[in-house]
């Protein structure tokens, strides 16, 4: 599959590994994450901004969710005709353009909301370029049996850069300003990518010469059965959680739980919560193995859910009892994260590993979006009951549907 390249490079001037240059950059995809959809609300709220006008920005999730329509020229550009990757070029060209529009923002007065938007949906595509060529860096870059690691830096890094976007930026906003705020968060984002900047072991081993009709392409990957696996596979895992994910919130402001204790709840327990569940879903990957790891952490989760819908039909309601079940909850989301990440990967082809797992993320982000929504939907007309009676359901159907789906995954794999 690799050919070793009979190049030697020059000596590095700092030997940084692809872990730490993966933690760097997926904290940083965070910051930008956390300042969007967690630091931006509260400051535009403060600008006495319409909340219709704050709702917008969940149109910059539509990015990330129709990112694989710009899959295939990215990792074209990635994948050289020779065989070479460029992923430390693209991550490093993005990261810094991201930068530049957190610049750009720092100008630009936070009321004026159309042209935020609009500057925040383009550091949005900067952003999931940079996502498409780390995912394939970090599936060519990390063994195999070592993916579980860079998979923990895909979700905890998510976490921390939600704290420094989110958190951090309002609190720098406060005592320093805005365009202090942007600024910093800008630097952050450089700093965060220096790792990446001195990693230079990418071409070490080059990969063979494809033959044309294997080029990097969205139809080559819909065409594969294994890919349509990995996207049910994906929504089918995701679908329980995915539907009440969003209720925590309104539900305990629903059981008189006063907003700040909410608020700090969410924030800073969430943060907490995922960055535990990811050490576990690392740690569970690496003893049971990918696959076994995502049926240990789907029981776990369909158990969890019989309990949170038990204290609710039984009414058995304590602020401490919740707020324990719903970290548990937030735990094993993130596990899940980290176990199917690794387990998807390994669907992917090596001639195009870009392509194939942003189409798993882009169905994970779609399935987000319609899943909460209907979530949402059901609560009002339902009750929460209702809803969390349904994701009971929907985790032992997908306790059924895994084992079979990995079979047919079996019969459409490919070795290339």
């Amino acid at each position: 599959m690799r050919a070793a390249d009979t190049k030697n490079g020059l000596a590095p001037l700092f030997n940084i590994g692809a872990l730490p240059s993966i933690w760097g950059i997926y904290i940083a995809q965070g910051v930008l994450g956390g300042l969007t959809f967690v630091g931006l609300p509260t400051i535009l709220r403060n600008q006495h901004v319409s909340l219709g006008k704050i709702g917008l920005l969940s149109l910059v999730m539509l990015i990330w969710a129709i990112k694989f329509l710009w899959a295939q020229p990215v990792e074209r550009l990635r994948i050289a005709p020779t065989g070479r990757r460029h992923s430390r070029k693209i991550i490093l060209v993005g990261e810094c353009v991201t930068a530049g529009l957190l610049c750009v923002i720092a100008f630009w007065p936070p009321w004026l909301f159309s042209g935020l938007l609009m500057l925040l949906l383009c550091a949005a595509v900067s952003a999931t370029i940079v996502d498409i060529a780390c995912d394939a860096f970090l599936i060519e870059q990390i063994p195999e049996n070592e993916r579980g690691k860079g998979n923990m830096a895909q979700v905890g890094g998510a976490c921390i850069g939600l704290v420094l976007g989110g958190s951090v930026f309002v609190s720098l906003y406060g005592a320093l300003g805005w365009q202090i705020g942007c600024f910093v968060m800008a630097f952050t984002v450089l700093s965060l990518t220096a790792p990446m900047f001195f990693y230079n072991h990418e071409n070490r081993e080059v990969f063979l010469v494809r033959p044309q009709e294997l080029r990097p392409g969205l139809l080559n990957a819909l065409r594969r059965g294994e890919i349509w696996c990995g996207i049910v596979l994906t929504m089918t895992y995701e679908m329980s959680g995915r539907l009440v994910q969003g209720l925590t919130g309104p539900f305990l402001i629903d059981q008189g739980i006063p907003l700040n204790t909410v608020g700090v709840f969410n924030g800073m327990g969430g943060v907490v919560a995922g960055l535990c569940g990811t050490v576990i879903g690392g740690i569970v990957v690496r003893k049971a193995g990918a696959k076994n790891g995502m049926y240990l952490i789907a029981i776990c989760q369909a158990a969890l859910l019989a309990v949170i819908f038990s204290s609710i039909k039984l009414q058995f309601l304590h602020i401490s009892i919740l707020f324990a079940l719903f970290v548990c909850e937030a735990a094993l989301m993130a596990a899940s994260f980290v176990a199917s990440y690794s387990r998807l990967m390994a669907f992917t082809a090596p001639h195009q590993p870009g392509i194939d797992f942003t189409l798993f993320q882009s169905a994970s982000a779609i399935a987000a979006a319609s899943l909460g929504a209907t979530g949402a939907f059901v609560a009002g007309r339902a009750g929460y009951e209702t809803v969390f009676l349904i994701s009971v359901v929907l985790s032992l159907v997908a306790l059924c549907l895994i084992p079979f789906i990995n079979s047919f995954q079996k019969k459409y794999f490919r070795q290339y």
